[in-house]
């Protein structure tokens, strides 16, 4: 019985040590490992972070503390958005053009030199809330940095026969912006009118470049292309990603 004493007095103070250490039994990593890699600011990006102006957000019921510990364990919301303090944007301007990336009020937003953007979570990475928003928030920012500063491309492709592809400039009166014009075997032409901060381009007949500094943007658009006639199953005809793999399905057999 001494011997069952000290093991249970042995396991009760190893739990409250491990309480108190903020670990648990499992394998717990507090650190992200994108968050915590700095963002790098090429010489041509400027970047400012400033605070939401007072009547741009809508208001909120100021939470309390048992609201606070419970927003930390869930993911976030709009009301956890400025429930931890005023939330900022970080404005990034380049070559490109200028994106606005806003900022949940649970992550910090420093800029320790003119050359990287340093982002860290208030609990330092040990809530649910902290997790979620410290890698995306690192991730939102850097992809805004490339974004003004080089830009993101898709490429596609058209494979069938007859499939072809290509670009009408805005003369008024039949297109009047710049249109993409595509024949994928239908009775009639199909025509996506080029939306603003996208240029798309034709290097072949059979390709299409979408290219944009936004790279949401970018990618909603190629992924409407592709829509008009998805890859088929059974031998491939249709609008395609650069590289992308498709597999086919084998045909009946007597």
């Amino acid at each position: 019985s001494l011997v069952a004493s000290d093991a249970c007095g042995g396991t009760m103070l190893l739990r409250s040590a491990r309480g108190a250490l903020g670990l648990s039994h499992g394998r717990v990593r507090c650190m992200s490992r994108i968050g915590r890699v700095p963002v790098k600011l090429p010489e041509a990006v400027s970047v400012r972070v400033e605070p939401y102006a007072a009547g741009s957000l809508h208001p909120i019921k100021p939470p309390t503390a048992h609201r606070l510990r419970q927003m930390m364990k869930r993911r976030p919301d709009k009301d956890s958005f400025q429930a931890f303090g005023t939330p900022h944007r970080v404005v990034v301007n380049g070559p490109l053009g200028e994106i606005a990336v806003p900022v949940h009020s649970f992550v910090d937003v420093a800029q320790p030199d003119a050359e990287t953007l340093q982002v860290s979570a208030k609990c330092g990475g040990t809530t649910r809330l902290g997790k979620t928003m410290w890698g995306t928030t690192k991730s939102y920012i850097a992809n805004a940095v490339r974004g003004v500063s080089q830009g993101f491309r898709k490429d596609l492709e058209l494979q069938g026969v007859g499939f072809r592809a290509r670009i009408e400039k805005a003369d008024g009166a039949l297109y009047p912006v710049e249109t993409l014009v595509l024949r994928l075997g239908f009775t009639n032409e199909l025509q996506l009118p080029v939306p603003p901060g996208i240029e798309i381009s034709c290097p072949t007949q059979t390709t299409i470049a979408v290219f944009g500094f936004r790279k949401r943007q970018v990618g909603m658009v190629a992924a409407q292309i592709r829509r008009f006639r998805p890859p088929d199953a059974y031998k491939g005809k249709g609008v395609r990603y650069v590289d992308e793999v498709v597999r086919l399905k084998p045909g009946k057999r007597r």
